[in-house]
């Protein structure tokens, strides 16, 4: 049965609903306008944007207790995650249905998603140094390229505003320790900023220890000729235990990961728009060893890449363009034995115009070329409307392109279980978004409805039944449609509370089989108020059951966080963060259970 019809009623139900609410409010507040800049690259009222977007700000990740990128994402409406464990294991990311390695993670825009690697795991991600989290659900390669075919997740660090510092220590369960450091200045011609972060976890199975260290540094320069000069470079690397499937552990498989990058920074004034070029070089490794099976396993991926984008205003006109050149390298060692070195390039040319086309209507058009050396000559454009059918509500429609280019690993792989296919076609995706959004008196309201198909999505298929050797072809077609929503509100006396509901009907649209790994309903929960003198925090998550792979089911569980700390002008506040608060036993990936309760305990001290 068709599903979607009924998800339009809804749609067109909330419009009847929420649009006399916000006529009937006569002295609304003036609510604090959240600024994304992923979605169209270029500064834009979230509320305006013909994108769904979801930013998560710094106080809000510092109320969560999030320690990392995958903490932040489980809360946010129409992201699931899955997490092969406990602290520090491998955690993947679910947009809309879109796997992980349909969605493009960026800092400070520049890519980590690396085609050298089949995801890009979240958890390796420190959030001690970032400023917001912006989420783009849907394809944007008329702006980003390949790998934008489900989403765009932008981290955006932190810049000094002015000279400071702070420490934050703490002690928890199985081990767990948590230390962060920052310091900053900000004078008028030159400011820097310096963070480090080194948690530790021993884990309350056995070979699940993690140890991480999180070094990066910025630094803004004075202005030569009118160029706005930064810098920024960043370290980080982990050790973590492999303990296996609870049906099959594995008590000596270690993984090691790195990830180096540095980059530059320049913009200034050019006409009456501005210019902004952008070098960076980002180099990870992930390296395992399996005594046990004699396995030894080295994988090197470099990045390089420059971008040069140009934004300017023009009467109704409000352009931006740009070029992007990228080299992908790829290394790898297994079982002491280096396999052939493989590489690709990529040139994008992008343009996009948003048009006034009336005092509260917006039309966004755009599109992108990429040439790839493997996926060959990409268009995908782009476009959408948004219109305020009053003020504080904002009707958006939009029908968007993606593509990913085949990964690396999908082309090149050689190993005892199989192949990769240098024939691979890339994956494309068309999707077609309603959306509301509304703001009446404290509440902010937000509901879209979308569809999305994907053609020529990679599998992974088995050859060789005795053996179990396989490789990579172009087997799937893929259905992605469902609703989100979304409601916040801030009270007066620091009470706020957000809501947020995604349905999702994900299938295999060869053979009708529902998608693995996505949940039909998720539903998360958020309340933060003050007790005396504590900032109380409690965030709740409910996911349906899901399909994994071998057939089985992993069942649906809540899981309930609870973070206090102490709040006002004191330099030294303590802090408690309670995980998994009703010790509820579950799992994300079928035969790798969660942590249960763990209590957290610190101070942050700052001058």
């Amino acid at each position: 049965m068709n599903r979607f019809p009924r998800l339009s009623a809804v749609f067109a139900l909330a419009v009847v609903l929420v649009v006399p609410l916000q006529a009937q409010t006569e002295t609304p507040t003036e609510p604090e306008t959240v600024v994304v800049v992923t979605a169209e690259k270029t500064a834009q009222p979230a509320s305006e944007s013909i994108a769904s977007v979801t930013v998560v700000t710094a106080r809000q990740i510092k109320e969560q207790g999030a320690q990392t990128l995958a903490d932040v994402l489980r809360l946010v409406p129409g992201v699931t995650l899955r997490q092969s464990g406990q602290v520090g294991s491998a955690a993947s990311t679910y947009i809309r249905g879109s796997k992980s390695n349909q969605i493009l993670v960026l800092v400070d825009g520049q890519r980590v998603s690396s085609p050298a690697f089949i995801m890009t795991d979240v958890s390796k991600f420190p959030v001690t140094d970032v400023s917001r989290i912006e989420v783009i659900r849907g394809p944007v390669s008329s702006l980003y390229g390949s790998e934008a075919i489900g989403g765009v997740i932008n981290i955006i660090t932190k810049r000094p505003t002015d000279s400071r510092g702070d420490i934050t220590l703490g002690l928890g369960d199985h081990g767990r320790q948590a230390r962060s450091l920052s310091l900053g200045s900000a004078a008028e011609k030159m400011s820097w900023q310096f963070n480090t972060s080194v948690p530790t976890y021993s884990g309350s199975l056995p070979n699940s220890d993690f140890a991480a260290t999180d070094m990066s540094a910025k630094v803004t320069m004075p202005s030569v000729r009118g160029w706005e000069l930064s810098l920024q470079a960043q370290n980080y690397h982990d050790s973590l235990g492999l303990p296996g499937p609870s049906s099959f552990p594995s008590p000596n498989d270690h993984q090691w990961w790195a990830r180096t990058s540095a980059g530059v920074t320049a913009a200034r004034q050019l006409g009456r728009g501005r210019l902004e070029m952008n070098l960076y070089h980002n180099q990870q490794r992930l390296e395992e060893v399996n005594p046990d099976w004699f396995l030894d396993s080295r994988i090197t991926g470099v990045t390089d890449a420059g971008e040069i984008t140009y934004r300017r205003e023009s009467g109704r006109h409000q352009w931006v363009t740009g070029i992007e050149l990228r080299g992908e390298d790829y290394k790898r060692m297994s079982s002491g034995v280096a396999k052939p070195d493989q590489s690709i390039s990529n040139t994008g040319m992008f343009i996009q115009d948003r048009i006034a086309i009336a005092s509260m209507t917006d039309a966004v058009i755009g599109a992108r070329f990429d040439d790839h050396s493997m996926a060959g000559s990409r268009v995908t454009p782009r476009t959408g409307i948004t219109c305020a059918l009053q003020p504080g509500v904002n009707l958006r429609a939009s029908y968007s392109e993606g593509f990913r280019a085949p990964s690396l690993v999908e082309l090149y792989y050689d190993d005892t279980y199989g192949k990769g296919n240098p024939n691979l076609r890339p994956e494309q995706s068309r999707q077609y978004e309603l959306g509301l959004s509304a703001q009446s008196g404290d509440n902010l309201f937000d509901i879209a409805v979308f569809t999305n198909n994907v053609r020529d999505q990679i599998g992974w298929i088995v050859v060789n039944p005795v053996t179990w050797e396989g490789t990579y072809e172009n087997i799937d077609r893929a259905r992605q449609q469902g609703i989100e929503f979304s409601w916040s509100r801030r009270f007066k006396n620091s009470l706020g509370l957000g809501l947020s509901y995604t349905y999702l009907d994900a299938v295999n649209r060869n053979t009708g089989e529902r998608l693995l790994a996505v949940p039909h309903n998720h539903i998360t929960l958020t309340a933060t108020g003050a007790v005396k003198s504590w900032q109380v925090a409690l965030s709740g998550r409910w996911t349906d059951d899901t399909l994994d792979y071998g057939g089985t089911v992993v069942g649906s569980h809540t899981v309930v966080d609870l973070t206090l700390q102490r709040k006002g002008d004191n330099p030294t506040n303590p802090y408690i963060t309670v995980r998994n608060l009703f010790n509820v036993q579950y799992e994300e990936v079928g035969g790798y259970p969660a942590e249960g309760v763990s209590i957290e305990a610190g101070m942050r001290t700052g001058w």
